[in-house]
């Protein structure tokens, strides 16, 4: 059986090339005939996948598409099988995916919480901005049924994120639509997506997104101000690098390293990005892009060196880079793999429409920091303190996804690339803050806290047990104050 060189700790699986949507910014959608994932082939890649994990990582195996939730019924016995694959390796394992919100019915949410499987819902804002690209085949909006779905969804689970995709032509709403999350839909976490294929190198869209990001920084001011923030992942996180010497190279992610994508044919790719629809499995085979293909009843190596790449990538600075001013100040990392890949047919060679993009962002970004600086203000770093100083404080992140971590004790809160980590987005996909982990934390924290307290009874009756024995002060002191304590956890 083929081993990797690194573990997986996340993979995705594609369930349908078929799509209800034909929104005119995906990068896989085509106008061919979808194909369906066979549900033998589903089972062959977990029973590959599974026993080569971790132990001691959080893993995750998420769906993709298309659109997956178009095949509610093969994911649903693909995550029983996964179960019970896992019922002897024990493995801390959660499920999740991406939806364009379509289908993300309240029945499915509820199942969903319940099988801790939950999505990220993809909305573009407001529905000016969200018509203009995520349309029906017809050419229809579907701003209204997702936004519907949307709020079902949070009032069942109200970790669910939400992610929404910005370009060229809907940047202006990019204030509006923050505003829309917060007051509209309650959130507390906006993230976004810049579509860069679009003409980013323009001046009048570099101005409009300055422009927009600065009236959303005022924003997020004033709400601090009053009492009620919330987080802008990016521009929160180059707020926070203001003015650190960083060290730049990190991998921007963990495709093709900790993390592969695999389509409805087996064959794995570095990441699902890479993945383009209405390529044969026979043209597949020859491709020099993917990493793996099946063979029998089990995975062999397609393109060893392509998969070294990923692996090496840290190793020497992209050129381009390395002549960036912004070279080792900014938390932009080379760029995504995928995103190079698409425009350069490299993934060591960023386009000019994502450096143009990252350039203003962390000039908004440096505002930001002068801002919160100017009123005394500072960012949060977690919505869950207990969990934080631990587990959250040192990350590094440039991805534009939702931490495929959230809700764990890998989730990425903020980049931070003056440390020794790079991004975790290998790590989970994309689940939200799913309940079932902070109810996990919660189990864990009372088992402490009832093992802290049988220890100080034994030790507070053997203490006074011993009581008339001769003692110096200072054990007299300690002994009162551990009976004091023993007195308060009870």
């Amino acid at each position: 059986m083929l081993k990797l060189k690194n573990n997986l700790v996340a993979i995705t699986i594609d369930l349908t090339e078929g799509c209800n949507l034909a929104c005119d910014y995906c990068f896989t959608w085509s106008k061919h005939k979808p194909r369906k994932l066979p549900e033998a082939l589903g089972k062959r890649i977990i029973d590959w996948w599974l026993p080569q994990t971790d132990p001691g990582k959080h893993i995750q195996l998420s769906f993709w598409g298309g659109e997956p939730l178009l095949e509610f019924d093969l994911m649903k016995r693909l995550i029983a099988h996964a179960n019970k694959v896992n019922k002897t390796l024990k493995r801390d394992m959660e499920f999740g995916g991406t939806t364009n919100g379509v289908l993300y019915t309240p029945d499915k949410v509820k199942w969903c919480a319940e099988n801790r499987s939950l999505f990220l819902i993809s909305l573009d804002g407001v529905k000016e901005a969200h018509d203009k690209h995520r349309k029906f085949k017809n050419g229809k909006g579907s701003f209204n049924i997702i936004e519907k779905n949307v709020k079902a969804a949070l009032r069942i689970a109200p970790h669910h994120q939400v992610r929404f995709s910005i370009a060229t032509d809907t940047i202006k709403y990019f204030f509006q639509n923050i505003q829309y999350y917060v007051e509209e839909l309650g959130m507390t976490n906006v993230s976004f997506s810049p579509v860069f294929e679009g003409p980013w190198t323009e001046q009048k869209y570099l101005d409009e997104m300055k422009e927009q990001f600065y009236l959303a920084i005022e924003y997020a001011i004033k709400k601090r101000k009053e009492g009620s923030s919330f987080k802008m992942k990016h521009l929160d996180d180059t707020a926070r690098n203001n003015g650190q010497k960083m060290n730049p190279m990190r991998n921007p992610c963990g495709a093709g390293n900790f993390y592969m994508g695999f389509g409805v044919d087996g064959f794995g790719w570095p990441c699902h990005r890479f993945n383009k629809h209405g390529i044969s499995s026979k043209d597949r085979a020859a491709s020099p892009i993917i990493i793996v293909r099946p063979v029998g009843k089990s995975l062999e190596w397609c393109n060893e060196e392509w998969h070294n790449s990923f692996i090496e990538f840290s190793k020497e600075p992209p050129d381009k880079c390395k002549e960036c001013e912004l070279y080792g100040i900014s938390v932009c990392g080379g760029g995504c793999y995928a995103t190079n890949f698409d425009f350069n047919k490299s993934i060591r060679v960023p386009p000019d429409e994502e450096c143009a993009f990252n350039k203003v962002q962390h000039e908004a970004g440096r505002y930001y920091r002068k801002r919160l600086d100017e009123e005394g203000l500072e960012l949060e770093k977690s919505n869950d303190p207990s969990m934080f100083e631990e587990h959250r404080q040192i990350k590094s992140c440039v991805c534009y996804n939702c931490c495929y971590a959230e809700g764990t004790d890998q989730e990425i809160i903020h980049s931070d690339k003056s440390q020794g980590m790079s991004c975790h987005c290998y790590q989970t996909s994309y689940t939200g803050n799913h309940p079932s982990r902070t109810l996990n934390q919660k189990r864990q924290d009372e088992e402490k806290e009832k093992t802290l307290q049988k220890q100080f009874l034994d030790l507070s009756r053997r203490i006074l047990a011993n009581r008339n024995l001769e003692k110096t002060e200072a054990q007299e002191k300690l002994e009162d104050e551990i009976l004091r304590k023993t007195g308060d956890m009870l």
